[in-house]
């Protein structure tokens, strides 16, 4: 050992001259600095070793009318972990192997002893103990990792069961009346943004590790700026505060960015101050240093507000920190928003930096590199216009095209197509890579089948992987356009997906709008008059269905929800409802909830079992579910909460 350390040493040793002799060896050992304490018996030795920790103990084996196996088999039962040496004066095999077996760490002859046998043995003895106590520690830690990962998937579901109802009767109000359509339109994005936050909090593990994925589109800056500005508007108004966002220069019409993140940094940031200023101001300045392809934009936030003390600086980009350090009881927040905005804006390859005094405010500026086309128009920020943020979202388009679609799961791949044959174009299936490379050979060979215009390729799939496929395909001169759809978001993914071959990559659960601006940067459109958010979704053949809910509130909306679509719904709120109902009843479909007051979704499916009941059971859950939930269960389709009217409206129509 490297550097001296104090060790607590207890000694149960009757007799003077062997005590003063060990001693003597333990005060020689170079790497020990001890604390010794004397016990003359067994009962003086246990009542010691409970009252204080001890990191070492040297036993005699002859104590009177007990022996020292007797004080290790005592002090093992009573919890003592520490390493205990048991010293005698004869050597015995037997009571060497009495002494082992009994939970000695190792057993010491008096009359061999040297202080260099002594010093080794001891180093040796708390040597395994460290290795031991990390290991412990290891194990605790990773009991705390699965804890809190419980704990994480039980609180996803507690936020994502009221906001099914939230979200699902706003929607229901948007579609069914002009009425207050900007109003609800505010709800629903409010509501969806406190989606992405609970999906950001949950994912802060991801993002610390350096293992989220960022996806870069084409953004409409100055429509992604008007969309914050606005949400934030309101929560500055409701605090009497004036919240100004400016840009001296023209700013690039479109960027290429993750919209998601660029705008939960924004908010997070914006936000953060908006809560600690109770008068004055919030103002965004819009800096833009233009080159020739990329340009630094720096977006610098200062409010009139409270400020923050020198010394707590360098902790508010820490998580958990400044909940405990600066919330008072006036003022909420997880804590959380400024250290995921950090991370977030360091995988951007920028920077945020903030100064402050207290009583008269703080300024936070993030600085970061964005990209875009060479002939990008740049224009002067307009904040009251009301451009979508995703490009050419505005004026969604019909589409035409053919689309093959190889996925080995039947779910993902129907799913995947209906959200396809809503804008047009026709769909083709495969069932693995190799299916899908026949599939394709056969359409350029073939003169009476028309060859596919994008193929949409899972990566993970039997017989022929994704990979594998698409590079066969290339080895064929096949130079049709190939998406990989990959749930493996993680970090360097992307780069190796696109040197094997694929032109463009999606993440699992696929993302309507992604996928829809995907399509129209590889199919030719077609004029719509209308959109699809904009009327409302027809219904389809009826259906019966049954839901299983406890919390009423989400139930009902659910209900509404497929009501609206024209099917027929009844609602069970417990296990036992359900049960009883679907023994009785024949239903085309099940929404089953997988976290219900009195169990749980699965005791539902073991019920069904038992009673050979097989019928289409969608789950609805608030948590992902393990692979082998998975595989044990076999849903028809597993939807995350909260519902939204188009997850319901592409699954039911699928029947």
């Amino acid at each position: 050992m490297s550097e001296t350390r104090v060790t607590r040493i207890l000694l149960i040793e009757d007799d003077d001259d062997d005590f003063v002799i060990t001693r003597d060896y333990l005060e020689e050992i170079p790497f020990l600095k001890i604390t010794l304490v004397r016990a003359t018996n067994v009962e003086d030795g246990l009542k010691i070793l409970s009252d204080k920790a001890y990191d070492l103990c040297l036993v005699d084996y002859r104590l009177g009318a007990m022996t020292g196996i007797e004080f290790i088999k005592r002090a093992k039962n009573s919890h003592y972990t520490g390493p205990i040496i048991m010293l005698t004066a004869q050597a015995d095999d037997q009571l060497d192997q009495l002494a082992l077996g009994a939970g000695a760490e190792d057993y010491l002859v008096k009359s061999e002893l040297t202080a260099g046998r002594f010093a080794r043995t001891i180093r040796y003895a708390l040597a395994r103990q460290d290795i031991d106590s990390e290991r412990l520690e290891r194990i605790k830690a990773e009991q705390e990792v699965r804890a809190k990962d419980k704990f994480l998937a039980h609180l996803s579901h507690e936020l994502r069961t009221p906001l099914t109802a939230i979200l699902g009767y706003t929607e229901l109000l948007i579609n069914a009346s002009e009425d207050h359509h900007n109003e609800l339109s505010v709800i629903h994005r409010n509501g969806k943004h406190l989606l992405n936050l609970l999906n950001d909090i949950l994912d802060i593990s991801k993002i610390t590790a350096n293992k989220i994925e960022l996806n870069y589109i084409d953004v409409n800056f100055n429509g992604l700026l008007t969309d914050i500005y606005s949400l934030m508007r309101i929560n500055a108004l409701d605090k009497g505060l004036t919240l100004k966002m400016h840009a001296d220069q023209p700013l690039p019409k479109y960027i290429k960015a993750d919209p998601t993140r660029l705008r939960q940094v924004l908010i997070n940031v914006i936000s953060n101050a908006i809560k600690f200023t109770h008068e004055g101001y919030v103002d965004i300045a819009i800096l833009c240093d233009q080159t020739q392809v990329s340009t630094q934009v720096t977006f610098v936030i200062s409010d009139t507000g409270i400020g923050i003390e020198e010394h707590k600086l360098e902790k508010i980009f820490k998580p958990f920190v400044q909940a405990a350090d600066m919330m008072t009881k006036t003022i909420g927040g997880s804590g959380l928003g400024l250290a995921i905005s950090n991370e977030l804006i360091k995988k951007m390859g920028g920077s945020i930096t903030v100064n402050s005094v207290i009583e008269q405010g703080s300024e936070f500026t993030i600085a970061m590199p964005v990209h875009y086309d060479k002939d990008i128009e740049f224009i002067p920020l307009e904040i009251n216009s009301r451009a979508e943020y995703l490009r050419n979202s505005v004026t969604q388009k019909s589409m035409t095209g053919r689309i093959l679609i190889a996925d080995d799961l039947r779910d993902i791949r129907t799913l995947v197509g209906h959200m396809i044959t809503q804008y047009g174009p026709q769909v083709t299936y495969a069932s693995n890579g190799q299916d899908a490379v026949n599939k394709v050979l056969k359409a350029n060979e073939s003169s009476d089948e028309v060859a596919f215009d994008l193929i949409l390729m899972d990566i993970h799939m039997p017989i022929m992987d994704g990979v594998s496929a698409v590079k066969y395909l290339r080895s064929k001169e096949v130079m049709t356009p190939v998406v990989a759809l990959t749930a493996a978001n993680m970090k360097g993914n992307k780069e190796q997906l696109l040197d094997s071959g694929f032109n463009h990559v999606l993440s699992k659960p696929v993302d309507t709008d992604q996928l829809v601006v995907t399509l129209q940067e590889y199919l030719q459109s077609v004029p719509q008059t209308h959109t699809l958010s904009g009327d409302h979704i027809l219904p389809c053949s009826q259906e019966s269905v049954l839901i299983v809910e406890d919390d009423k509130d989400a139930a009902e909306a659910i209900s509404a929800l497929i009501q609206s679509l024209g099917h027929t719904t009844h609602i069970a709120f417990t296990q036992g409802q359900a049960i009883d109902l679907i023994v009785k009843t024949q239903w085309s479909f099940i929404f089953l909830d997988l976290n219900l007051g009195n169990g749980s979704g699965f005791e539902v499916m073991d019920a069904m079992r038992r009673h050979k009941i097989s019928s289409r059971t969608v789950l609805m859950s608030g948590s992902e579910l393990s692979e082998d939930e998975q595989k044990k269960y076999n849903f028809y389709r597993i939807l995350k909460k909260p519902l939204s009217l188009l997850d319901i409206a592409t699954l039911l129509g699928e029947s």
